[in-house]
């Protein structure tokens, strides 16, 4: 086992802390030695570890619509149910395909893009954390960023509140995050999430 895979082990052992920690040292090094020998994979799934050893930050949902406070709350649930304890932009990419409005469904058919392969494209850079079930996630710096994005779009849109294809423009213009990466590589990428958006608003 290498000195990076040491590391990646090291790190989720120090975010679950005490006894659960130390499980998920076997899980995890098991996983890692059953990996590919992808380097381009592992590189992927080192910084998406990284991002989420970040610091995490409370969120106000204020100027969030209701359908975009609904969005992140299914964010957190999509995290919870991957074992982890934080929000990342991945989580939210997921909430966003998975939830409907009438807005969001017009954009998502033009991007033609599949939720189950969504979820696959994510989980090959981020997988599943097995064995642990977090009670609550914490949204990660960027998610914070994302959101105070999504506002500041509205407020040049004249919107009194984010609505939820806002998250989906700042999530891609904001461009960082797995779940950026996972939608641009289907061919969502900032400039087209962008004419669909403006296309499905006009």
């Amino acid at each position: 086992m290498d000195l990076g895979s040491v590391a990646v082990v090291a790190l989720i052992a120090g975010l679950a802390g005490g006894a659960v920690g130390a499980a998920l040292v076997g899980t995890v090094e098991g996983m890692l030695r059953r990996a590919t020998p992808d380097r381009a994979w592992r590189v992927s799934f080192e910084r998406a570890r990284a991002e989420a050893a970040q610091p995490h930050t409370a969120m106000s949902f204020r100027g969030l619509d209701p359908d975009s406070r609904k969005v992140l709350t299914l964010a957190r649930q999509e995290a919870i149910q991957n074992g982890h304890s934080y929000v990342g932009s991945e989580n939210l990419a997921m909430a966003l395909r998975l939830y409907s409005t009438a807005a969001l469904d017009r954009i998502w058919k033009q991007l033609a893009i599949d939720p189950d392969v969504l979820r696959r494209r994510i989980e090959a850079t981020v997988p599943p954390i097995l064995g642990t079930t977090p009670t609550e996630g914490n949204f990660t710096p960027r998610i914070s960023r994302i959101v105070a994005m999504a506002g500041t779009l509205a407020g040049e849109r004249k919107r009194g509140e984010v609505p939820p294809e806002l998250l989906l423009v700042a999530l891609a213009d904001e461009g960082g995050g797995t779940g950026a990466h996972a939608l641009a590589s289907l061919g969502a990428t900032a400039q087209r999430v962008r004419d669909v958006v403006d296309g499905a608003s006009s």
